[in-house]
């Protein structure tokens, strides 16, 4: 599982550290691709056979889903880390997610999203536990066996 927040410097080359607390459930066999909300999203082996699985159906609907798969599969990359635990971001990645000289890691369960300090910095500036709790509510009443913390 992963969990926290880690705040990285970017190098000029493009090489940023993964923290050691999630390097560690970063099999061979990790994918970063795109995702959603200017996110990057490093996934675990099993992980991304669960998104290819999910989508696999996808690629006999229509074209917006074929789009969807397109784009999803143009981006993805395998994780390869240096001998200091850096990941290389192509300027794809850090387009995507608008990532210049510093980014944050976040552990959300079973995979880590990456994402550019300001975008975080951002949507940090006006979250509060009442709109967590708000949150936390809409969600139990789309999820009914989403258990509340």
């Amino acid at each position: 599982m992963f969990i926290g927040e880690f705040h990285h410097q970017v190098d000029g080359k493009g090489r940023i550290a993964v923290p050691a607390q999630l390097r560690r459930g970063l099999e061979p066999g990790s994918v970063i691709a795109i995702g959603l909300e200017r996110r990057l999203v490093i996934s675990p082996p099993v992980e991304w056979q669960a998104t290819v699985d999910q989508y696999r159906m996808a690629l006999q609907g229509g074209p917006e889903q074929r789009r969807f798969m397109r784009q999803l599969y143009a981006s993805a990359r395998p994780v390869e880390l240096d001998g200091q635990g850096r990941l290389l971001l192509d300027s794809q990645h850090r387009h995507h997610a608008q990532i210049a000289d510093r980014a944050v890691f976040v552990g959300v369960s079973d995979v880590v999203e990456l994402v550019g300090e300001g975008i975080w910095a951002a949507e940090q500036a006006d979250f509060n536990p009442e709109l967590f709790t708000e949150l936390a509510d809409r969600i139990n009443q789309t999820n009914k066996s989403f258990p509340a913390p």
